[in-house]
């Protein structure tokens, strides 16, 4: 059966691709095979590799700066220098940064200007708060003033990061800046309340271009946890492609160098469209997806990455948390079988145990168990849970940490922040997930740092920084 051409899929996909003007970028740093990250990035297979043909594995950790007010969190409270150095004294070696595409609308809206950062901050807190958090920031970082703008800051944060040898990855966490996910939150699908396609392909690449800038960006995300939308329509895995591809070549265009993340439908959980061979996108399985009433009919529309300039670029990541809707997080068979069928078949692992037994069973093993359609690194980019006591004995992270030991899976945990500026209404929120405490100067949870994360880290055995000693330290 023939593939369905492009402009077939652009029917279902509005796709907007955005010019923009490089001239307010740096000039792009040279990538050296002599130096640390040793970029550019590329996959072999079902791994990640440098320009030495070295294998790499990233552990790490979620820092916002998606919220309103389009900051890294937490910079009141503490340095980034502070922060950054509290980092990698776990051992973690990756920092995704998630953002709002708002704060690129910003620099269109303002001449191609970014805004000062107090301007987000007396917006979104109010005159009183606002002023108190801008003093509190250049408290806590005098090499930035009122002037300083919102990109300058990230910009700053990400030179710190690539001088104690810690990635940082963008993620297109929302379009509209504020807490995220849900149904409802007007961020969830192309062409919802905020999610404006154009925008958003505008603000990739502009985010990729200046990502050129620093070396230790090394791959960005095309977006957060795609879901359905209690307001957009054509929830598919056809118009997910369409625009998912389009936003791809973007990025691409703007800086062929990056690795290219793909979060799956379904808060991020499910690929498998994708990932499996020989799946018709018009019939594919899909939980809450819009019905395609006529897809046996369609001309059938398979996925190949062969097919992209980007292909080789491509890692996949898979988010999973215990209030997942449609997954079984009760116990590591299947968890690890429904990895597998939501995208990590595409590390050639072999076939989970519950396959042979319990999905066969339930007369669904065709379905969660079929191969991938071509070996491609997939990465475990957001999961967490509270940090308490319960951490040490909890079924899904515990899960969690022998899949990504055994498979040499990368991850990063969610997150960082102890504490957020404003989350869905409330002002200085305190958030119990936080790895940090809500002042910033020490973790939540100290024998959890020490008895599970700081293990976990070990075991994926992550190299030291050059020059640094180990990386576990302290």
């Amino acid at each position: 059966m023939a593939l369905l051409h492009l402009w077939i899929i652009a029917i279902t996909a509005v796709v907007v691709v955005a010019n923009t003007n490089p001239n307010f970028l740096l000039p792009r740093q040279q990538n050296s095979s002599t130096t640390w990250p040793y970029g550019p990035f590329s996959t072999r297979g079902r791994d990640i590799i440098n320009s030495r043909n070295e294998v790499i594995t990233w552990a790490g950790v979620n820092w916002p700066l998606s919220g309103e007010t389009m900051i890294p969190e937490g910079l009141e409270h503490a340095s980034a220098d502070s922060i950054l150095d509290r980092i990698a004294s776990a051992g973690f070696n990756f920092i995704r940064m998630p953002y709002a595409i708002e704060m690129i609308d910003l620099f269109y809206l303002n001449n191609q200007t970014s805004p000062p950062f107090p301007q987000t901050l007396l917006s979104t807190l109010g005159p009183d708060n606002g002023t108190l958090i801008t003093t509190q920031i250049l408290t806590h970082n005098p090499i930035w003033t009122r002037n300083t703008t919102l990109l300058k800051i990230w910009s700053d944060v990400v030179r710190m990061a690539a001088a104690k040898q810690l990635y940082v990855h963008p993620d297109a966490h929302v379009s509209k800046a504020k807490w995220c996910c849900s149904h409802a939150d007007g961020n969830a699908w192309f062409g919802d309340t905020h999610f404006h396609t154009g925008n958003w392909k505008r603000g990739l690449e502009y985010v990729a271009a200046w990502a050129g800038n620093h070396s230790n960006i090394v791959s960005m995300s095309l977006r957060n946890e795609p879901r359905s939308s209690s307001i957009a329509g054509g929830y598919n895995w056809v118009n997910f492609l369409g625009n998912m591809t389009s936003a791809a070549d973007a990025i691409h265009a703007a800086n062929p160098d990056l690795l290219i993340t793909w979060a799956g439908m379904q808060f991020g959980q499910d690929l498998s469209a994708l990932t499996t061979a020989n799946k018709n996108l018009w019939t594919a399985g899909c939980y809450k997806c819009d019905a395609v009433r006529d897809g046996l009919r369609r001309e059938p529309v398979y996925f190949n990455l062969d097919d992209h300039p980007w292909g080789g670029k491509v890692v996949w990541e898979v988010h999973l948390y215990e209030s997942s809707e449609d997954m079984d997080t009760g116990n590591c068979r299947m968890i690890e079988a429904g990895l597998y069928r939501n995208g990590f078949n595409a590390l050639g692992m072999g076939r989970p145990a519950a396959c042979n037994s319990t999905l066969r069973a339930a007369g669904v093993e065709e379905e969660w168990c079929a191969p991938a359609q071509k070996l491609t690194p997939v990465i475990l980019s957001e999961f967490g849970r509270r940090q308490d006591g319960g951490l040490m004995s909890d079924v899904l992270l515990g899960c969690l940490r022998e899949f990504t030991k055994r498979y040499g899976v990368s991850w990063a945990m969610w997150s960082l922040a102890g504490r957020y500026r404003i989350r869905e209404g409330r002002q200085q929120d305190e958030d119990a997930w936080g790895l940090l405490n809500g002042t910033w100067n020490g973790w939540r949870f100290e024998e959890g740092v020490e008895g599970f994360w700081k293990p976990w880290v070990r075991d994926m055995g992550l190299p030291s920084p050059e020059g640094t000693g180990s990386r576990h330290r302290g």
